[in-house]
């Protein structure tokens, strides 16, 4: 969606800057009769270009047909006459007609560059990328020096991710034209996809220095700089974006991404609430409220805005297991067990950590005190845990968990750290279960002095201990 946006609203930007010129095919003014006493104020051509550049200038391109369609022009049919009215129609977003009068031009003129420019445009616009590409191309075999053509060709490029050739063409249009907007910007996000935002930045300040006016130029320079760390700058660039776009949702949720990253949470989660209230479709802008909501302590609205972004995109497996473990914290156990489960069958089969969320969807089945149905769970799972060392062995146990001897010596040979960590934290969950706090809370305790931070299971075994705490 933003890439479509992008490429709409860069062409708005060049339309703009060409739009206060009269063409050239606008007659010159004549010389007034002899008899005529006084030359007229105003030229009546001259005027209506005025009026639609003005109207233009004002954000109304509705305004601006309007003046064209009350103008007295003594062309209104000539190619160029054509072009221009096609791309108000274009700008005021009325497709059909700005593909009909585009086609009737390149019926008549087949080497007309401004309409196969802009029926480049609008053949990207509707998805038809092979047709775009070949307008493009067929403009630049009439004019190889067409920087506007090399530019668009490039952001085509980009969007089909051939980077190469998207940075062959911004760097020829750039030759041709180094204000060239489209190129600049394009060139800026080229370096942000190939892991280049310090020169991403360099393209994207030139973007920002000669149309300060464009929002979603320091929305790109924006993230040029969270990737250098430049926080604040990068927060400063959205602010700038809001102000001159304060309707556009992506704005907010971006500056809200860079305020989670600097741990401002509330102001994170303002961010979010203007996004969602301009655009609730947005699935993404409810799985940043609800981390915003967590880091908070707010449980409850966490979850629920989870569960709104999984309505939305059900598919969104990153979804499932922040969403288990809010519920396996407020002791939804049943619940968290379903979003674990559904993480597990959803994992990388070549992901071994992923095991453990076998055990977790095991282990809240126990906390709810369904011990039948964590059995029946790991039993199906016993062909993917075929070979996965300690959690096979962690399995065995929970599926038959009488003697804990031969399990507590396989978690405390364990050599690896990590494992080792999360081994214990699963051994302290059946302790839980078996009502050996005692034995439980020491385990937990173990667990949150390794401190493995981004692991589920340090996060789990605090709260566990929290809760256990006088607990006899």
């Amino acid at each position: 969606m933003r890439i479509a946006l992008y490429v709409v609203a860069l062409f708005v930007l060049f339309w703009l800057a060409a739009c206060g010129t009269v063409p050239e095919t606008v007659p010159e003014r004549p010389d007034p009769e002899p008899e005529v006493a006084a030359e007229p104020l105003f030229d009546p051509v001259e005027e209506a270009y005025e009026s639609i550049s003005m109207a233009m200038a004002l954000g109304d391109p509705r305004q601006a047909i309007a003046a064209f369609e009350e103008a007295q022009l003594e062309d209104p049919d000539s190619p160029e006459t054509r072009v221009l009215l096609a791309n108000l129609y274009l700008t005021a977003g009325e497709i059909d007609e700005a593909r009909t009068l585009l086609q009737n031009t390149l019926d008549t003129d087949p080497d007309n560059e401004s309409a196969l420019f802009s029926m480049a445009l609008v053949t990207g616009y509707l998805g038809d990328r092979r047709a775009e590409q070949e307008l493009l191309e067929r403009l630049l075999e009439i004019n190889p020096e067409q920087a506007r053509a090399q530019a668009a060709l490039g952001e085509l490029q980009l969007r089909n991710r051939r980077y190469g050739p998207a940075e062959s063409a911004f760097t020829a249009s750039l030759r041709q034209e180094p204000d060239n907007l489209v190129a600049l910007v394009g060139m800026g996000n080229l370096k942000l996809r190939t892991e280049n935002p310090e020169a991403a930045e360099r393209y994207l300040d030139r973007a920002v220095e000669i149309a300060p006016e464009y929002s979603f130029a320091y929305a790109d320079r924006s993230r040029a700089r969270a990737l250098q760390q430049k926080l604040g700058e990068a927060e400063q660039d959205l602010t700038r974006a809001i102000e001159l776009d304060r309707e556009f949702s992506w704005h907010y949720l971006d500056r809200g991404k860079v305020r989670l990253e600097r741990n401002n949470f509330r102001g994170a989660l303002e961010d979010f609430d203007r996004a969602i209230d301009r655009d609730p479709s947005v699935f993404m802008s409810y799985v940043y409220r609800a981390r915003a909501y967590d880091q908070l302590g707010e449980r409850d609205a966490a979850i629920a805005d989870y569960r709104t972004a999984l309505e939305l995109r059900p598919d969104y497996r990153p979804g499932f297991v922040p969403l288990g473990v809010l519920l396996f914290e407020s002791e939804r156990y049943g619940e968290a067990a379903e979003r674990f489960a559904a993480a597990y069958a959803e994992r990388h089969p070549n992901d071994p950590a992923d095991h453990g969320l076998a055990l977790l969807a095991a282990l809240s089945r126990k906390m709810a005190g369904d011990e039948a149905g964590a059995r029946r769970y790991l039993e199906g799972r016993a062909r993917d845990l075929a070979g996965s060392g300690l959690f096979a062995d962690m399995a065995r146990y929970y599926i038959s968990p009488g003697s804990d001897a031969y399990i507590y010596r396989q978690v405390s040979r364990e050599n690896d750290r990590f494992l080792r960590t999360r081994m214990n934290f699963f051994l302290a969950g059946q302790y839980e279960v078996l009502n050996r706090t005692g034995s439980a809370r020491a385990l937990y305790r173990e667990v949150m002095d390794e401190n493995l931070a981004g692991f589920i299971e340090t996060r789990l075994a605090r709260e566990r201990h929290e809760r256990l705490q006088g607990v006899p």
